[in-house]
């Protein structure tokens, strides 16, 4: 196929794809403020959405080899900018659902303890590990842990079964105790 036959958005994934730097440049120079300014209204905090998007292009650039896009590129970075939002405030509710009740870390981590003065270290611990479930399973702990939600809840607002909510929910605490045992 011809250079000619692309469409923009074919001709920037192959630029990218090849690692032609100026394709890069030219799309964070162009989308970067949009981005910015879509991920501040979500955030409601400028300089975390300027880090947000900046993470997001760099892992473009560095997954440029082996990403897969469908249709529009800008699209395409508009809606993971709007994911990495949302987790970000999911991520700050958690952090302030613990600081400001550590009693919940014990419930659902008994056992845990973090070394003195340190309990940002546990809750980034906390975080990170939870940022690693499986999806699904992410999604129904952090519903669950983070927001609250019933059971009942979850399973209607996923699709999914009592039974299946309670298997993520247990599923997620296994793998969380088990991977911070290192605060016990």
């Amino acid at each position: 196929m011809s250079a000619q036959a692309l469409n923009p958005d074919e001709l920037i994934k192959s630029g990218l794809r090849s690692g032609n730097r100026d394709i890069f440049k030219s799309l964070f120079n162009d989308l970067y403020p949009q981005l910015t300014r879509y991920s501040t209204t979500i955030t409601a905090d400028h300089e975390t959405s300027r880090e947000l998007v900046q993470d997001l292009f760099l892992d473009l650039w560095e997954k440029r080899n082996s990403f897969l896009i469908r249709g529009s590129v800008k699209a395409y970075l508009f809606t993971a900018i709007y994911h990495r939002s949302l987790n970000w405030i999911r991520n700050q509710r958690l952090r302030e659902k613990y600081r400001n009740h550590p009693v919940e870390i014990h419930r659902w981590f008994p056992g845990i303890t973090p070394p003195d003065n340190q309990d940002s270290l546990l809750l980034e611990a906390i975080e990170k590990e939870i940022s690693l479930l499986p999806d699904r399973c992410r999604e129904v702990f952090s519903r669950f842990a983070v927001f609250g939600e019933k059971q009942s809840e979850i399973a209607v607002a996923l699709g999914i079964s009592e039974k299946t909510t309670e298997n993520h929910l247990l599923r997620a605490r296994k793998i969380l105790r088990g991977r911070l045992k290192n605060f016990r």
